[in-house]
């Protein structure tokens, strides 16, 4: 009798291997001067890194052993647990305030964001429910109206905290699996301009964000104000010409550019490697994409499967590239951290637990 070794996706995981060890080497750039400065240690920050890097892979192994009918089975709980998730957030003894946002909550001692858990819920459970309801994708109620009300439902609580980035990269992927789960184009554009108009109105109703858009049109009206990131990311971007001014000699995140280990770390990774650094973090994301869509497209048999598998890739790929357009200039100002790269813990794991369940379902 024959048997079939089953395999993981080689390239998925090298790409990913090689992001993380990259983000070691620039979150230690990036973070080296402020560590010594704040905590007298030049590795403060990597040291925390590597500890995420760690849990992340352990995630990711543990990910990739889960069998999809073990997930499909129990997807209709992602939306509840996602709605504690964001809840506990709000909850006084629990959440751990920043700029102004409570999106942090501190727990034994771990401080951690869980909507960052909140949003691969969201994806679990939008898989289940299309599986659920593949044969009634048609219906505008039940293939577009119902899982756009569970995004707005979801990114409503994100603004509350407030996260607009957040609630924003919700309601897109589940445009996105909307696509992927076979409802009508009309439907989804009619959705999608609803959406469209929502987002706008509440960047106007928020001054906080109407100005970052104005700064986003017009950064040197307020270089010292509103437009200071955006200015400050672009003369990071263009001191790297081709090849850097060389690993770890970056004069930006020298306290010009605010966040340059989250938000930012991609206009340092220009100013450092240049062009081509840029270039191989974009590249190694496109990896990313091509091997998680090949993924899904192999299990298209399985409406659960290949929406997870679409869901899961999307949950990578869409922040980054937001992100790189904050940094190129090309999108405004928005708080969201360079997935596999920027420092950041919560988001580490988590992105590493997406692969891991890609993996899983590269086996199939």
């Amino acid at each position: 009798m024959s048997t079939v070794r089953s395999r993981v996706d080689s390239y998925l995981l090298a790409a990913t291997l090689i992001l993380v060890g990259f983000s070691l080497v620039m979150v230690y750039s990036t973070t080296g001067t402020i560590g010594e400065e704040k905590f007298g240690d030049p590795f403060f920050y990597l040291k925390r890194q590597g500890v995420a890097a760690l849990l992340g892979i352990f995630g990711l192994f543990i990910c990739s052993k889960l069998k999809p009918e073990l997930l499909s089975k129990y997807s209709w709980l992602g939306l509840p647990l996602a709605l504690l998730c964001l809840i506990l957030t709000f909850i006084p003894s629990l959440h751990d305030g920043a700029g102004g946002a409570v999106r942090w909550v501190s727990l034994g001692g771990f401080r951690f964001q869980p909507g960052e858990l909140a949003k691969l819920l969201v994806v679990l459970f939008m898989a289940g429910y299309f599986a659920r309801r593949a044969d009634k994708v048609e219906n505008f109620s039940s293939g577009v109206l119902v899982p756009f009300l569970y995004a707005g439902l979801i990114g409503a609580v994100f603004l509350l905290q407030p996260d607009f980035g957040s609630a924003a990269v919700v309601c897109l992927i589940v445009l996105i699996l909307c696509v992927a789960a076979g409802v009508p184009i009309r439907f989804i554009a009619a959705c999608g301009f609803v959406a469209v108009l929502l987002a706008g109105l509440a960047i106007a109703l928020s001054p906080y964000r109407m100005m970052r858009v104005v700064s986003f049109l017009a950064p040197w009206q307020d270089p010292e104000g509103s437009g200071y990131q955006l200015i400050q990311s672009l003369i990071a971007l263009g001191s790297g010409h081709v090849s850097g001014v060389g690993l770890g000699e970056s004069q930006q995140k020298l306290m010009f550019l605010p966040a340059a280990h989250t938000d930012f770390i991609f206009s340092v990774i220009g100013e450092e490697l240049g062009f081509f650094g840029c270039m191989f973090v974009l590249g190694m994301f496109f990896v990313l994409l091509w091997r998680g869509l090949t993924i899904a497209k192999s299990l298209e048999h399985n409406t659960f499967s290949f929406v997870l598998a679409v869901g899961l890739t999307m949950l990578i790929v869409v922040p980054a590239f937001l992100n790189m357009g904050v940094a190129t200039g090309v999108l405004p100002t928005k708080g969201m951290v360079l997935p596999l790269v920027a420092y950041g813990g919560t988001n580490l794991v988590m992105s590493l637990s997406c692969i891991g369940l890609l993996l899983s379902l590269s086996r199939r």
